[in-house]
């Protein structure tokens, strides 16, 4: 084990009053881990560029604790047992479960009865608003922006953004999701159908093969990714709400990542999107939220003009239609309020390139009292 070099992989990590919390938003490792205060410094140093002997080294020159190479080795063991390192037991195990979710064919919902109704009636009578076109910008949309955060806390939002898809006559939805877990490449889609309380809906499987086949890039490279990805599953339950007699297909995909390179291989994707879709009547709909500030998200104080600030300027580029204005953006601000919608929005502003109308239909801000947090979010349509 000498030469070992232990790397922590992506997580979900929160401080807490005992210590702290790793979540795996893969679920690979199903259950969250405490650990103590004291290990998150252990953790910080599992970079992947450190051998056993020299984290128990700098550990001891940082606190003054002589902790052994034992003793960070055994360490290193329970977080290699609970799937943690980003190492070859990980990776089989990644690969065995990515294998035994694809074989499913169809994606089970997640999210029913806690976020949206799995009775097939109440989740009718839920999207009912949606179908209300009173106060409704009278335009046939070309693209839709929603919400994805729980509909709990931001129904009235989604609702004016599903007012403007049941507008739409299209039978192709393509879903432009955000990644909460991490994904190898900045866009990854799913080659299977989607479970709803209204019955399956179909993924346009032959279309995505096409896609990938045009891409220099492995579009389906991680399917855990969407396994318990909330910002495809609500759009697909909600659109097939909206149209539960029509014969519908989605492409779902999901985007990260905001480094020129990102923005580079999503310009390509787009590029090969437009091909595959030409002859299909389609809508383009992202499923995104927008800042992300507060305790929660490791903010010592909640900043809410920072907040309300930068989304005004981010809203403000979407109507513009203007990509390589997005792309000023992240480069001048760096996104310092955690706008998770940045690679979403800039595939849907490449797409149009510039063609159309964008408006903002409603915004809203969603507070956490107990973390002192904030989660904002719009609907808007392009036209």
């Amino acid at each position: 084990m000498e030469g070992v070099k232990p790397k922590l992989r992506p997580l979900q990590v929160s401080m807490v009053d005992e210590g702290v919390v790793l979540i795996d938003p893969l679920g690979i490792t199903p259950h969250p881990v405490m650990l103590s205060s004291g290990a998150v410094l252990l953790l910080s140093l599992m970079d992947g560029n450190r051998t056993i002997n020299e984290i128990a080294e700098e550990f001891r020159g940082i606190t003054g604790y002589d902790m052994s190479p034992l003793e960070v080795l055994n360490f290193v063991n329970r977080l290699n047992d609970w799937f943690l390192l980003d190492n070859e037991n990980f990776q089989k195990k990644y690969k065995e479960l990515s294998s035994e979710f694809i074989n499913l064919k169809i994606r089970p919902m997640v999210f029913a009865e806690d976020a949206y109704p799995e009775n097939s009636a109440e989740l009718l009578e839920m999207v009912l608003p949606a179908k209300r076109l009173e106060n409704l910008l009278l335009v046939k949309p070309k693209g839709v922006v929603i919400p994805h955060i729980d509909p709990r806390r931001g129904w009235d939002v989604y609702v004016e953004g599903l007012r403007a898809i049941y507008r739409s006559d299209a039978d192709t939805f393509v879903i432009f999701g955000i990644a909460h877990s991490y994904i190898s490449n900045p866009i990854n889609a799913l080659p299977m159908h989607f479970e709803t309380p209204l019955g399956v809906v179909e993924t346009d499987i032959k279309t995505l093969e096409r896609l990938n086949s045009n891409l220099e890039f492995d579009l389906f490279s991680d399917p855990l990714a969407f396994k318990g990805e909330h910002s495809v599953e609500f759009p697909v339950v909600f659109i097939k709400a909206l149209f539960p007699e029509k014969d519908i297909k989605v492409l779902p995909f999901i985007f990260s990542g905001e480094d020129v390179e990102d923005f580079q291989r999503i310009e390509g994707f787009i590029n090969a999107l437009r091909e595959v879709l030409i002859g299909k009547n389609a809508l383009i709909v992202a499923s995104v939220d927008m800042s992300h500030i507060g305790g929660r998200f490791g903010d010592e104080v909640l900043d809410n003009e920072a907040l309300k600030h930068y989304d005004k300027l981010f809203l403000e580029i979407l109507e513009g239609l203007n990509p390589e204005t997005l792309i000023s953006w992240v480069k001048l601000y760096q996104n310092p309020t955690r706008i998770d919608a940045v690679p979403a929005i800039y595939a849907m502003l490449e797409y149009f390139g510039g063609v159309g109308k964008g408006k903002v239909l409603s915004y809203k801000v969603s507070y956490e009292e107990d973390t002192n947090s904030a989660v904002s979010f719009a609907s808007a349509v392009i036209y």
